[in-house]
């Protein structure tokens, strides 16, 4: 399916979180995970990934204990504390994009406003105590509503969970379009017939739509 790029009749706006309106740093990771002692961290994680765990952890079927646990024992990183190990964890969460944010304002005034995200409880709980300090505000409430993978059980790029966000906002696709930095989960979305556009590395919410929150896409 090709993405729905013409604004003019979009109604409804589905976005990312991680790459799109907060900014991660895979290479800021790898790098503290170092100074723990786990050199190849890159190549454990990218393992741990494609691995029930690090899928269950982020559909909220382990609790951040066990999947503290569980790191410190397959990094063999038990010496360096828990603390240690989830200041470790979170050092890939940089921080908000404040063009994203300052545009999500404008987008929610002119659509219907979605935010659809695979995260976990403990990267969930930096970045909500984050935006709250440093914007005043809640940011779930920013958005219609918001689907966070860890506590609707499901993630990106499974077709359920897309399909999930359309029949509980009873959505039209035809009116609707998903915005994500992964080509998995662009994939994902058009597969369960959610029309979505990739946002190529470098590219930034802000560059596809202007000032009034028009899209911009071509």
């Amino acid at each position: 399916m090709k993405p729905f790029v013409s604004g003019k009749n979009l109604r409804n706006l589905i976005l990312d979180f991680g790459g799109v309106i907060y900014q991660i740093n895979h290479l800021k990771q790898i790098e503290t995970f170092a100074t723990l002692g786990v050199k190849d961290f890159g190549e454990l994680y990218s393992q741990a990934v494609q691995s029930p765990l690090f899928a269950d952890f982020e559909c909220g079927k382990i609790t951040p204990e066990k999947m503290m646990e569980t790191i410190s024992r397959l990094l063999d990183v038990k010496d360096a504390g828990r603390e240690k190990i989830i200041d470790a964890w979170n050092s890939i969460l940089v921080g908000f994009d404040d063009d994203a944010v300052k545009l999500i304002g404008k987008l929610k005034i002119r659509y219907r406003l979605f935010l659809l995200s695979n995260t976990n409880q403990l990267h969930y709980n930096v970045f909500i105590g984050e935006y709250s300090e440093k914007y005043s505000a809640d940011f779930n409430k920013q958005f219609e509503k918001t689907y966070w993978s860890f506590k609707i059980g499901l993630r990106k790029p499974d077709e359920q969970i897309y399909r999930l966000v359309m029949r509980d906002n009873q959505l039209d696709p035809e009116k609707t379009l998903f915005i994500d930095d992964s080509q998995q989960n662009v994939t994902g979305a058009e597969k369960s017939g959610m029309p979505a556009v990739l946002l190529s590395k470098g590219q930034r919410l802000a560059d596809i739509f202007d000032e009034n929150g028009n899209l911009i896409l071509h």
